[in-house]
């Protein structure tokens, strides 16, 4: 099950925050076995983030995946992100998006290894 955390320090309407689900969903299936069927995803707009201790027009994006993806999908699913946000969100000074993979998962209480 892959995680996908966004904040963002532009407010982001309801709306946007349904199409931003929608197309971050599309876009983990770049990742091999993975899709919005089993992808849990958090946003958050109007976040305060800093960058050098000043005030940020910034958006943050964290990607957990069990198990590792290919180098070359990751690249990919990078470009593909930084899209989905600039189209809905407009111009970001700094757009950082961090991709974490892990050996061990559970879910429902069941461990799982990749």
């Amino acid at each position: 099950m892959p995680y996908i955390s966004v904040k963002s320090s532009k407010a982001i309407s309801a709306e946007q925050e349904d199409r931003l689900q929608k197309e971050i969903g599309r876009a983990i299936e770049i990742i091999p076995g993975k899709d919005i069927d089993c992808t849990m995803t958090r946003i958050e707009g109007g976040c305060r983030l800093f960058m050098s201790g000043k005030p940020a027009n910034a958006t943050f994006c964290e990607v957990r995946l069990l198990g590792e993806a290919p180098k070359d999908a990751k690249k990919e699913l990078v470009g593909e992100l930084y899209k989905v946000f600039t189209a809905e969100l407009g111009e970001i000074d700094s757009l950082y998006i961090n991709i974490q993979q892990y050996p061990e998962w559970s879910s429902g209480g069941e461990y799982i290894e990749a």
